[in-house]
């Protein structure tokens, strides 16, 4: 079936619309989903951090306190007599109050720890702290702990114990402890030092920076999974702490179809992981909240893209319809007189319909051209031949007066005219733009000897040529430009004798080969040397200006930027250019990389 051409731009703006639509808001629903989930990631792992490093700050000041009680000689020596000492003497009250206060200096006076117990397994017991109140039966309590057995076990190592209520103390309030051994002889009875921490101290550590809106729950477990934050009470079931490896999980609650994203962090030092549990739905209220805003704003944009597309399909239908009947009417005998309608909101139809019009003028204007250039080619064949015919009615010519010259008596005229003849003919004889170094040489000698024998006296010149150099192929009309130019600019602002030096050697390195070009003239005026400057740096570079056609310059007139152009187009980077002024004239020099 075939449809018309607005119903397909219809179906066409539509169907790309809500790709467009869709796949711009899956994507971003998507990017922002994750971003959403890595921020409350990364808000979490920074709180575990800062409740960390509380913890550890907790358990470094109970680590000290304690490492100070296992190695004080004084301790030791204190619990080893208590073995043998009787605890009701006046003796033995004496040195109890003296160790308390020993132990009060370890805990300084601002009560680092809530409590310091000294615990020896023969039922001695002395404590300082906060509460100075003692139960009785100490003894019984001891053997009963066994907290005190795995510390024993551990051989001086510290020992988390979770939050109780105080074995020792009457007011039997929730605290945690650190414990250490006493590294004893197996002889003498065992003892341990308790660094104790109110359970307070703990909950104030924990709920500090807490957000309550977030309802999220923190938990502080240790190696042996047992639960040290927060408490539960007696009538409540247990807490199942999942584990697993990794700081971020999810994990689906029993009998529920609702799961929680947990996020644990463990201390290396104090070995307890705190984990933050917060409900998915929670966090992903602000995802939930955005998809239903994405689907407003997406149906919202398919009916624009809807109203779109039929009002661009309709413009461009129209006008075409439009074109279809003028095409349809159109034939041979009014093809010429047909004129387009302006058809407004269609620029470019109209334009192609208008650019019919304008090919078929083209088309004349075109043939008009063609029968121009053949009669111009042809024009241009017989200029050819009458050109191809004067040089030899020049060479002809210099010839004869060479001849007169001689037999007349003037040799010196002889000469200058066969030179002139040489120079004439090595500039129309070939079309090639690359010739030898020794027939440019041989140019470049003639036009200096027509030189010399015009300024007779006033003008000499010296060459320098390496004869290993002189098949090296260079550009045609390479040397000469570049002599004339001291005879345009060097010469007229200087007083003669004038003198002109080329050379062509091989470097010292013999990895280059040189063309020196130097003159006793004025040199360079200022804004004629940076310009030249300018070139010179651009060709070492790379960078070739248009090249001016040599034709409209006139042989003899190449001039210096269209000589140095070609040389870097024929060396490419084998060739660098240098242009300095001298205190009387200018040095010029093309080094050249020798090839093998």
């Amino acid at each position: 079936m075939q449809l018309r051409i607005q119903t397909r731009l219809f179906l066409g703006f539509t169907l790309l619309s809500s790709i467009l639509v869709s796949s711009s808001g899956y994507l971003y629903f998507s990017q922002t989903s994750k971003d959403l989930l890595n921020r409350v990631e990364e808000a979490n792992i920074q709180q575990l951090y800062r409740y960390q490093e509380a913890l550890d700050h907790i358990v470094q000041d109970m680590d000290r306190i304690s490492a100070q009680v296992i190695y004080s000689t004084d301790i030791k020596n204190y619990l080893i007599e208590q073995n043998e000492a009787d605890p009701t003497s006046f003796q033995s009250f004496t040195k109890r109050k003296k160790y308390e206060d020993l132990l009060a200096s370890f805990n300084g006076p601002w009560f680092i720890a809530s409590q310091i117990n000294l615990i020896s397994l023969n039922g001695f017991f002395l404590t300082y702290g906060k509460n100075m109140s003692t139960l009785p039966d100490i003894k019984p309590r001891i053997e009963a702990v066994q907290w005190i057995k795995e510390t024993l076990q551990l051989e001086g190592e510290k020992l988390l114990v979770p939050p109780r209520t105080n074995e020792w103390l009457e007011n039997r309030d929730l605290y945690y402890s650190l414990v250490r051994s006493f590294n004893f002889p197996s002889a003498l009875t065992p003892a341990v030092v308790e660094i104790q921490q109110p359970y307070e101290l703990l909950t104030d550590t924990m709920e500090l920076g807490q957000n309550k809106a977030s309802q999220s729950n923190v938990f502080v477990i240790d190696d042996h999974k047992k639960l040290f934050y927060p408490i539960m009470e007696a009538n409540q079931e247990p807490l199942m702490i999942p584990t697993w490896s990794g700081n971020v999980t999810e994990i689906k609650r029993e009998n529920s179809n609702e799961a929680d994203i947990w996020t644990q962090l463990r201390s290396e030092y104090s070995g307890l992981t705190v984990l933050i549990q917060q409900p998915k739905t929670v966090v992903m209220e602000p995802i939930d909240r955005l998809k239903k805003m994405i689907w407003l704003l997406g149906i919202l944009g398919e009916c624009i893209s809807l109203f779109i597309a039929y009002i661009l399909s309709a413009g461009i239908a129209s006008p075409i319809r439009y074109l279809q009947t003028r095409l349809d009417k159109l034939n041979i005998d009014n093809m010429n007189i047909s004129t387009p309608k302006k058809l407004r909101n269609t620029k470019e139809i109209a334009s192609l319909y208008s650019t019919f019009e304008d090919m078929r003028t083209r088309l004349n204007d075109s043939l008009n051209e063609v029968l121009q250039a053949q009669k111009r080619e042809n024009l241009a064949h017989l200029q050819a031949m009458y050109a191809q015919m004067n040089p030899h009615f020049l060479f002809n010519t210099l010839t004869s007066m060479a001849s007169y010259a001689e037999e007349s008596g003037f040799p010196e005229h002889a000469r200058i005219s066969q030179k002139l003849s040489s120079m004439l003919r090595y500039a129309t004889q070939s079309v090639s733009n690359s010739v030898s170094l020794n027939q440019e040489i041989r140019y470049t000698t003639d036009y200096l000897e027509l030189m010399r024998f015009r300024y007779e006296g006033q003008f000499s010149y010296s060459l320098k040529i390496d004869p290993s150099l002189d098949n090296e192929p260079v550009p045609k009309f390479l040397l000469q430009p570049l002599v004339e130019n001291s005879f345009t600019h060097g010469f007229q602002q200087a007083r003669p004798p004038w003198f002109i030096e080329v050379s062509v050697m091989i470097n010292d390195t013999s990895d280059y080969w040189e063309i020196r070009i130097k003159d006793n003239g004025s040199g360079f005026s200022e804004a004629s040397f940076n310009e030249t400057q300018d070139l010179i740096q651009e060709l070492n570079n790379g960078q070739i200006r248009q090249l001016d056609n040599l034709s409209a310059q006139g042989l003899g007139h190449i001039g210096i930027i269209n000589t140095l152009t070609r040389c870097r187009l024929f060396w490419n980077e084998q060739v660098q250019f240098a242009l300095s002024n001298l205190p009387r004239g200018m040095e010029f020099t093309i080094s050249l990389r020798r090839n093998g």
